[in-house]
């Protein structure tokens, strides 16, 4: 009977492991802190893409919604834009996330470490494809995961709409609260110099005309202070290897259109844009190429569609893609991994990518709903 029971005990923690995460599965994370010390468990919504799970399991993007938002809401904002993740909405303690002033004094970032690992566990989840989305007060959450977080299976951090602020950097340095976060004190209690990962991508999306969030930086009704938004980009590029100086003026293309400040071929963008403390069609394309939404499972001799034409092939340095359109398309370079490794957007026929940084080996071009394998030499 001893041994029937030890059975039992070693076999169920597998049986969970194993699981598929549906529609309909309980992720469960409580926390407790002042405001709630008998604990609050976090609303979770879950929406599993329909298909064949991909041979590494699904990418998934846990989406932070803007304050007073919540989990449903922010999975039916994206639903369109990411169809190809699991999107996995969370609502915040009184429909907020704590960063400064906020309703809650919530450990959101303790939360989503949390949640990181139940989802990682799940057999049909890439557990090295966690993408961390965040809206408004939302994207300043997912600025202090990124800043914090040291999950290495969290490969994107992308925030709309909130640029770094400068209780999370100044002086050179970035930070982090040692305890609860307190607007009455300095920087909001943010007191502790931290090194966020240095093998994430990251992508902001910030508005000129934004009336919340200073995109020249300054103060802001939210709390705290702002640094100017592409100035932020340029930082966190530094964090991440970059060592040139910083991008004077983007790329602009898009109807509406858009601004992009693109390092480290592409591992950190920036997009400026004019949809106030929103985003428009233009940057939705954008974060959806981003993510390398819906990129198919590659093969090495998949045939080259006749559609679009590359040359030369193979390369070493500068390929030449000719387009029958020239409508505005996003474009990613990907590498065997099904990793991007350089983005951009095609807003003519012909369109010149520079390899010249990369090295030597087989990558795929995604454009235009193909894909083509392009040969680095």
């Amino acid at each position: 009977m001893k041994k029937a029971l030890f059975l039992i005990l070693i076999v169920l923690p597998a049986l969970a492991i194993s699981q598929n995460l549906t529609n309909t599965s309980i992720l469960n994370v409580t926390k407790t802190w002042s405001q709630q010390p008998s604990g609050y468990t976090y609303p979770i919504s879950i929406k599993v893409p329909t298909g064949t799970v991909p041979p590494n399991g699904f990418p998934v993007c846990i989406i932070l919604h803007g304050n007073g938002g919540n989990a449903m809401g922010s999975i039916t904002q994206f639903s369109s834009v990411l169809e190809c993740h699991v999107l996995i909405g969370v609502t915040g303690y009184q429909n907020s996330w704590n960063i400064c002033e906020e309703n809650s004094d919530a450990p959101d970032v303790e939360m989503i470490d949390d949640l990181v690992t139940l989802v990682q566990g799940y057999s049909n989840i890439n557990p090295n494809q966690i993408r961390i989305l965040g809206s408004s007060n939302g994207a300043s959450l997912a600025n202090r995961i990124f800043v914090e977080n040291t999950n290495t299976g969290i490969d994107i951090v992308c925030a709309i709409v909130s640029h770094l602020n400068e209780s999370l950097y100044r002086s050179g340095n970035f930070y982090k609260p040692s305890s609860s976060t307190n607007p009455s004190s300095a920087y909001c209690g943010y007191d502790v110099s931290t090194n966020p990962l240095t093998t994430r991508r990251y992508l902001s999306i910030s508005n000129t005309n934004d009336p919340i969030i200073p995109y020249n930086g300054g103060t802001s009704p939210v709390g705290v202070d702002f640094l100017p938004a592409e100035e932020a980009a340029y930082i966190i590029a530094q964090n991440q290897g970059y060592t040139g100086t910083q991008i004077a003026s983007g790329t602009s293309s898009g109807n509406p259109e858009i601004t992009e400040f693109s390092y480290l071929s592409g591992k950190v963008a920036h997009i400026r844009g004019d949809a106030a403390h929103a985003t428009n069609d233009t940057q939705k394309s954008y974060i959806k190429d981003f993510f390398s939404d819906c990129t198919p499972i590659l093969g090495l001799n998949a045939p080259k569609p006749d559609k679009t034409k590359i040359y030369p092939n193979p390369t070493n340095a500068i390929v030449r893609v000719e387009r029958t359109t020239h409508h505005t398309m996003p474009y990613s370079v990907l590498n065997i991994l099904g990793q991007n490794v350089i983005t951009g957007i095609g807003t003519s026929k012909t369109i010149n990518i520079n390899l010249t940084d990369l090295p030597t080996n087989i990558y795929f071009l995604k454009i235009d709903n193909q894909t083509i394998k392009i040969i680095k030499h």
